[in-house]
């Protein structure tokens, strides 16, 4: 069995590696008249579309803040634009940015988004607990809230880590067409892919907004906030972000904003049953979300022990 999950495991990694982003090459640095905007990294995620709508609806351009979005379907290749200065703000969670900063990238978490992520099971492998998933597969994304969530899972379902296998599958989209088709048991998804993944019959057994854990956030460059113009910008992002958030608690302007996510492939009837979360005004995680993403990767070694976060939140944008 573990010979066939290698295998399999290595050849979902290859399909996800190859599905997700696009060579450097198609992501040139930012050019000096590039430089003359703001440009955001994000995912298609309700984390994101107050962004997108802000975007889409003007209201950026009334902040007369020139905001470039550049969309991916992988958070670790919205990490990857980030760190090659691709771009000056990126969505991300408290285990990435975390992590990244441990190892010398200049970054600040400067608001925490109100998506969350479920665990999506696949209807055929009639999976309705995670006590269930001994020796199954779950897609996650490495060293991300994804991978903190299945040692979540692990703790539920009494299991050791071993009896969970994890192939990476860092494409979104891929994740959820593998749960679909039954290629793996299980993933973690953000909505609108969890929500399309339940109306296409598969089961959700797990979801971070009733367990509390609120890890996904925005983090900016220290370059970008030391610069006295793209500071500037930046306040004025966080302006037309909680301006948009209050566009957003009308079902007309909710109806308006999912209709984005048609660019990404979502079905129509998906976004008539996406339920939007109670988006709240930019402000910055609380500590104790903060202590749980900074212990798990102490317990995975993945950071010095001396690491404390103590500069991974900056909330002068947020005040």
């Amino acid at each position: 069995m573990k010979k066939v999950f290698l295998f399999l495991a290595t050849t979902l990694l290859l399909s996800a590696c190859h599905q997700s982003g696009k060579p450097e090459t198609d992501h040139p640095q930012i050019s000096h008249k590039d430089s003359v905007a703001l440009h955001l990294a994000l995912m298609p995620t309700v984390d994101c579309l107050p962004f997108y709508y802000a975007k889409e609806q003007g209201i950026f351009d009334s902040l007369n803040v020139p905001v470039e979005i550049k969309s991916y379907m992988a958070q670790m290749d919205c990490d990857t634009a980030f760190c090659r200065k691709h771009a000056d703000v990126a969505y991300t969670d408290l285990i990435r940015a975390a992590l990244l900063q441990s190892k010398d990238t200049a970054l600040y978490i400067f608001m925490q988004t109100d998506g969350s992520h479920e665990l999506i099971t696949a209807f055929s492998k009639r999976i309705k607990s995670p006590k269930q998933l001994k020796e199954k597969m779950v897609g996650i994304a490495r060293h991300s809230v994804t991978d903190f969530l299945s040692t979540e899972i692990v703790q539920k379902a009494q299991i050791t880590p071993e009896e969970l296998y994890k192939p990476q599958i860092n494409d979104i989209s891929l994740r959820a067409a593998m749960v679909q088709n039954a290629t793996i048991d299980a993933a973690f998804l953000p909505d609108p892919y969890a929500t399309q993944a339940r109306l296409q019959k598969n089961r959700s057994i797990y979801s971070t907004r009733k367990e509390g854990i609120h890890l996904m956030g925005m983090m900016v460059s220290r370059q970008a906030l030391n610069d006295p113009q793209k500071a500037k910008w930046l306040s004025a992002l966080v302006k037309g972000y909680n301006m948009a958030v209050q566009e957003l608690k009308t079902k007309s302007k909710q109806h308006a904003a999912c209709r984005l996510f048609t660019a990404f492939g979502i079905r129509e009837q998906v976004l008539d049953s996406l339920q939007l979360p109670q988006y709240k005004k930019a402000s910055v995680p609380d500590s104790q979300q903060i202590q749980k993403a900074i212990e798990w990767l102490k317990n995975q070694n993945l950071i010095k022990t001396n690491y404390q976060g103590d500069t991974l939140v900056n909330s002068s944008l947020t005040k």
